[in-house]
């Protein structure tokens, strides 16, 4: 059973998260709008409070803080470390990315293409 309560969308963004003036490099997975899925090089703490900057497609940077709430190691992978980020703090350029991430998956779904016919 899902306990997730927003829906997550699926997007490649590249990222650079921060803790305690430690610096790494990430690519985001997946955001919904109370969380993201970010996969590292870092292992951070579980419980730690994070910095986020996305690089957005639009050329725009979004600036968020969250708390990491899951971990995976991920040992075959480039990025060796899975992050389930709760997001606390989201600026404008986020929720407007996200309002226009949703619009574009309503228009593609296929529950709206048969709602229309």
């Amino acid at each position: 059973m899902d306990k997730r309560k927003n829906e997550r969308l699926s997007m490649k963004l590249y990222t650079k998260l921060s803790a305690d003036s430690v610096v790494s490099w990430g690519l985001l997975s997946d955001v919904s709008e109370n969380g993201i899925f970010i996969k590292s090089n870092r292992d951070f703490t579980m419980g730690e409070a994070i910095d986020i900057e996305l690089f957005m497609p639009d050329n725009n940077n979004s600036l968020l803080k969250g708390v990491i709430r899951r971990k995976l190691e991920m040992p075959d992978s480039h990025r060796k470390f899975g992050l389930g980020i709760e997001l606390i703090e989201k600026d404008v350029v986020y929720r407007h990315f996200l309002k226009t991430l949703k619009g574009q998956t309503k228009k593609t779904s296929p529950d709206t293409k048969r709602n229309r016919q």
